[in-house]
């Protein structure tokens, strides 16, 4: 069982969610305490010694990135709890860190706690999460790509394009086989957004520095840099256009 905590400065949403995690968690985990500001929820970490926490991203004028900062070492696992903010479920969704969005709702709930007690933790990613937060102008240059066992650290410059398959996606990236996700192409298609990719079709999103010839047709079509042929959908074709000839 994995001792928890809860760090939210809302006294509401945090007897709310101890309540959930009791009622519907308590053979996964035990709450062993709570705190409602940065100083108080560093200090809960420091004498619990929690394995999970949950964590209110807005805590008063501080966030709960200020906790992770102020901790030489993260040994725990996080679940960010968040009303809104969408730069930092951004960041979070990036880095394949789990979030749950308030009002919390049960199903998401122990999804998330189900999730978490089967992965391992990916302390390197919170460190980049911090990073990327608190440099929002520079992108980052991995991405972790959640597995059905597991987390695999990519470059985004190394992706190609990824392929929707069902309910999964498959990255093909230079130098090594496709890596198949337990995450949709919608998923990707949002997180990518800023780094050039463009969603050509229903199926593919293709990173334009991998597109070596684009050939016209109904909707055309490309051709990677892995001499892979991708379908552009007709519906697609000004927008793929546009993204090809512009500098963007």
């Amino acid at each position: 069982m994995l001792k928890a905590i809860i760090i939210d400065d809302d006294a509401r949403d945090q007897e709310l969610l101890e309540m959930l995690l009791n009622k519907y968690c308590s053979d996964d985990i035990q709450i062993t305490g709570t705190a409602d500001t940065v100083d108080k929820g560093c200090l809960l970490i420091l004498e619990t010694k929690p394995d999970l926490l949950f964590l209110d991203v807005e805590l008063g004028e501080e966030t709960g990135f200020d906790v992770l900062t102020r901790l030489k070492e993260i040994p725990f696992k996080v679940i960010f709890v968040t009303a809104h903010d969408r730069y930092a479920i951004q960041a979070i969704k990036f880095n394949a860190l789990d979030y749950i969005l308030k009002p919390v709702e049960i199903p998401e709930l122990v999804k998330a706690v189900k999730k978490t007690r089967e992965t391992l933790s990916i302390t390197g990613e919170l460190q980049n999460l911090l990073h990327n937060l608190a440099h929002p102008h520079q992108k980052s240059n991995r991405i972790a790509v959640p597995l059905l066992n597991g987390y695999r650290m990519i470059s985004v410059q190394d992706i190609i394009f990824c392929k929707a398959e069902k309910e999964y996606t498959y990255i093909y990236a230079t130098g090594q086989a496709p890596i198949c996700s337990s995450t949709n192409l919608g998923e990707y298609e949002d997180l990518l957004r800023e780094y050039s990719f463009c969603r050509v079709h229903h199926s593919f999103l293709v990173n334009k520095d991998h597109v070596k010839l684009y050939v016209k047709g109904e909707g055309g079509e490309i051709t990677t840099s892995n001499d892979t042929v991708i379908p552009v959908s007709r519906r697609k074709k000004p927008e793929v256009v546009e993204w090809l000839t512009t500098n963007k």
